[in-house]
This record gives C-alpha cells, sequence and structure tokens, in this order.
C-alpha cells in the first residue's frame, strides 16, 4: 500500500501539465517583478524564526517530559503499602495507666496495612520527586541516552532495510520486518534508555550499566510484541480505510450525500480513526507498559528507583507483567497523555498568535508573496530534478 501511494505521487509529478508548471514559474517570478518595496531583509524574517524554533523546542519539551518521562514512570510504577503500628489500652482494665508505655506488658498491638497512593497520580507530585532526585534537569532525564537509541535505530533500521528490503521489493512487508528486527537488536540500549528514566542517577558509565546479554532474554517476547503492535496500529486502519474506499470520499460527493447515506458515510470516515484509537489503547499502550515493566524490573539490585518497582522474579513474566498493567494504571498514562496533549494544544496556539502578530508588524503580504515563490521554486526544483 506505501508503495502503491508513492507511485501515485511520482506519477503525478511525471503527469505536471505544462500549465500548472507554467504557473508554477510565474509564482517563482512573482518575488522578483514585485519590486524593492516588497523586498524582504533576511534580518526582518529572523524574529519569526527565532520564535517558531523557540516553540518547536518547548512543544520537544512538553513531549518527552509529559510523553516519556512521566508515562514512564506511571507505567513501571507498582503499589506499595505502608504497615501502621498503633499501640492501645487493654480494654476494661481501669487500673492500667492512661498513657501507655514501651514496658507496658498489657498494651495492646494494632497494625494496620494502609495503601499509598501512587505518586504519579499526580503529576506535581511526580515532578516534585524528579526535581528532588535530579534537580530542575531532571524532566529530560534519559534525553542524552533518548538520542543514542534514535540515531542507532534509523542507523540499524537503515542498513537492514538496503540488505533486506530486496528480498521483498522494498514493499510494505520489508518496512514491517526491518521495524522488528531493528528493535529487537537494540533491545538492550532501549533498557538503558528506560533505566536511566527511572533510576536515580549513579556514578557507573555506560559499559557499567549495560546489563547482561544473558540476563536480557526476558525482553526478547515484549520487544517482539510491542514492535508488531506499532506496526498493526500503523497497518490496520490504512487496511480499514482500503476497505470502506475512503479514497473515493471526496467534498462533492460528500455534499451531493443525502437522508441515510450520510450515516454510512460518516461511518465510512469514522471507521479509521476509531480503529486506531482501539487499537492503541487496548493493544499498544499495554504492549509499551509490559516492556517497560520488564525492564524495570531488570534494574540492578544496587540502584534506586525513582519510583516503587516491582522486582519481583515474577514480574520478568510477560504475562505477569501484562496483567500488572491493570486499570489503574492506565488511566494514570492516559491522564498523563491527555495532559500532553492538553499543554501542547495550549503553548502551540500562543506560539501561532505571537507569530502572527509578528507577521502583521512585519508584513503579511510581502512574507506572502516571498514564501509563495519560495514554494514554486522548490516544487519546480522537484518535478524538475
Amino acid at each position: 500500500m506505501l508503495t502503491h501511494i508513492v507511485k501515485r505521487g511520482l506519477a503525478n509529478i511525471q503527469a505536471a501539465t505544462p500549465e500548472y508548471i507554467a504557473q508554477l514559474k510565474a509564482d517563482a517570478e512573482v518575488y522578483e517583478q514585485a519590486g524593492p518595496e516588497m523586498e524582504v531583509n533576511p534580518i526582518e524574517a529572523l524574529p519569526i524564526l527565532i520564535t517558531a524554533l523557540f516553540f518547536l523546542l518547548v512543544l520537544a519539551s512538553i513531549r518527552y517530559t509529559f510523553g516519556t518521562v512521566v508515562a514512564t514512570l506511571a507505567m513501571v510504577e507498582s503499589p506499595s503499602a505502608a504497615v501502621v503500628v498503633e499501640q492501645t489500652l487493654p480494654a476494661y482494665k481501669d487500673e492500667e495507666p492512661l498513657i501507655p508505655t514501651a514496658t507496658d506488658k498489657g498494651a495492646d498491638v494494632e497494625a494496620m496495612v494502609v495503601n499509598r497512593k501512587p505518586i504519579t497520580a499526580s503529576l506535581c507530585a511526580t515532578m516534585r520527586q524528579l526535581r528532588s532526585v535530579g534537580g530542575s534537569c531532571a524532566r529530560w532525564r534519559g534525553a542524552g541516552m533518548g538520542i543514542v537509541h534514535t540515531i542507532a535505530h534509523a542507523v540499524v533500521a537503515k542498513v537492514l532495510f538496503a540488505t533486506l528490503g530486496g528480498l521483498f521489493d522494498y514493499s510494505l512487508a520489508s518496512l514491517t520486518l526491518v521495524s522488528i528486527l531493528t528493535s529487537l537488536l537494540l533491545a538492550r540500549v532501549h533498557l538503558l534508555w528506560t533505566h536511566a528514566i527511572i533510576a536515580h542517577p549513579s556514578p557507573k558509565s555506560f559499559l557499567q550499566r549495560m546489563v547482561p546479554r544473558a540476563e536480557c532474554k526476558p525482553l526478547l517476547v515484549p520487544t517482539l510484541v510491542l514492535g508488531a503492535a506499532q506496526q498493526a496500529t500503523l497497518l490496520v486502519p490504512l487496511a480499514v480505510a482500503q476497505l470502506v474506499r475512503l479514497q473515493d470520499i471526496t467534498p462533492e460527493t460528500a455534499l451531493r450525500t443525502e437522508g441515510c447515506a450520510v450515516l454510512l458515510l460518516a461511518l465510512r470516515v469514522l471507521a479509521v480513526p476509531a480503529t486506531a484509537v482501539i487499537l492503541a489503547l487496548f493493544l499498544l499502550l499495554p504492549a509499551a507498559a509490559t516492556r517497560a515493566r520488564i525492564e524495570a524490573a531488570l534494574l540492578p539490585a544496587d540502584i534506586l528507583s525513582i519510583v516503587p518497582i516491582d522486582r519481583a522474579p515474577a514480574a520478568l513474566k510477560f504475562t505477569a507483567a501484562w496483567r500488572a498493567f491493570d486499570r489503574a494504571a492506565r488511566l494514570r498514562v492516559l491522564k498523563v497523555y491527555a495532559k500532553m496533549v492538553f499543554s501542547q494544544t495550549v503553548v502551540a496556539l500562543v506560539g501561532i498568535l505571537i507569530i502572527a502578530a509578528e507577521v502583521y508588524v512585519i508584513g503579511g503580504e510581502r512574507l506572502g508573496i516571498f514564501f509563495t515563490a519560495t514554494r514554486a521554486q522548490l516544487e519546480l526544483m522537484a518535478i524538475e530534478g
């Protein structure tokens, strides 16, 4: 399917009509024909670029802090309990002293188990816990290891695709296979990334913190399941879109639809996002949490964790880790993602308003001509190249 889309896009470029190319050439020359009064000094556009870069960094920071650090902590945190011991007077014994002491043999002792509220149930409590461990930069814990993992994933995937892609004629099956194999090969690197997020700072070097290969065998199944879940979350909605023939729906056909056909059309349109949401909630999220919990269970015993985790040998089993991610934990993670989306939306709206104000001050018409000419030149380069 992906190959079909790419070939279709290339065909559209090759089938560009002479009229369309002439229009692009005319748009590319608009900026030069506009005259000196419409000329845009690159320094004038610098504030817009700086503002856009700043808000992009803020959005990326929110995405990493909430979507990676806090979400990982919420996935791996296990319920904890505390035992409260109280000393009380024996019943119906007036001769006993009013205030029992440690030497009172007749005093009764009551023990009560109190379930503690998870730290990740509150975003403020989670951030306080992070700052108490790593200071003001704790919200970006493990970012360096994340960059290493991202670069390694891109390099390994490119090598594997160049090696194995030819076996499947560089199709969607080869992309799926390469993605899963890359995740399996880099499972230990991802393990270090998770440990860098959930563990207290350690003086150990990179190699010293590397978990031995023999101990990483429990990661194979959850990594394989997560890789398959990721591909299913992408491919199944595409298959549903193909099944309901979503590509045949155009604005013209939608406007001509009447009666009960409107409901059927709405169902066809909503089938794709509904499928993606269901797979993400009931397959992708539990699979990601299962791998994260098994990675947490592999944390060395001499390293403390930021939140309570399950280090029992049973926690290394796939089925046990899957079941441990219960409804309460799932709700905590979903709340984190909801707060992340809300924060990013607010920041994006503020950024758009500020950039719009800057464009208005600099001159929207001048910038519009400049960007139109730039787009036309880039499109001409793509067609001619």
